[in-house]
């Protein structure tokens, strides 16, 4: 691949959006950033990786403001720099994902990639979204949630999402005009979502 294309993936959780990620990472050929960012942070920041998986998106709104003064955050170090922990997490995976972007091509799932990238040439931004009812299913049969308050649980996590890119982007989750398509994986279906987003990628190589 001569030219370096990035590719972000924001999704619904529950649209089966990660797993299309992977899936034209590897069609293309090209790595696939999710958890591998995690880790990355991790080592920019001291906190271990499942730390920052559950609390992530978790500190929001008046959470946002815990400074080292306070001395801990739920049992955690915080930082004497001013910056509360949700503010270090979000900017030292930003600054993983500039890392990456910049080295070669890749495809990017979540943590407002499209956003910390914005204004780089070679990105194409997609967001993946799908009806409740194909949401439940997939997470029910695939993800192996439990099934009796399934939707709460699917609204919820959108919800944790929403507010955490909206809070750090100025923009809206979801909005199509942040985002260079934004596709219905269960009407489209997987596979023809798989090749959409390939043939968007390699047109954009080729422009």
């Amino acid at each position: 691949m001569s030219k370096n294309i990035i590719i972000t993936i924001s999704r619904e959780f529950g649209s089966g959006g990660r797993y299309i990620g992977e899936m034209v990472a590897r069609k293309l050929d090209i790595p696939f950033y999710d958890k591998a960012i995690i880790e990355m942070a991790s080592d920019k920041t001291g906190f271990s990786p499942d730390y920052i998986k559950e609390n992530e998106q978790k500190l929001t709104g008046a959470s946002l403001f815990n400074f080292a003064i306070t001395g801990s955050y739920a049992g955690n170090m915080v930082f004497g720099n001013g910056e509360s922990l949700q503010d270090t997490m979000f900017f030292a995976q930003s600054n993983v994902i500039k890392e990456v972007a910049s080295k070669h091509s890749c495809v990017i799932v979540g943590r407002c990639a499209n956003h910390v990238l914005e204004g780089m040439d070679n990105c194409v931004n997609i967001f993946i979204y799908s009806d409740m009812e194909s949401k439940i299913k997939r997470a029910v049969n695939e993800y192996k949630l439990d099934s009796s308050n399934i939707e709460k649980i699917l609204k919820d996590r959108d919800k944790l999402r929403s507010k955490h890119y909206n809070y750090y982007t100025g923009k809206n989750w979801g909005d199509a005009r942040n985002y260079h398509a934004c596709l219905n994986s269960d009407f489209i279906g997987i596979d023809n979502t798989i090749d959409i987003i390939e043939k968007i990628a390699k047109a954009k190589l080729d422009s």
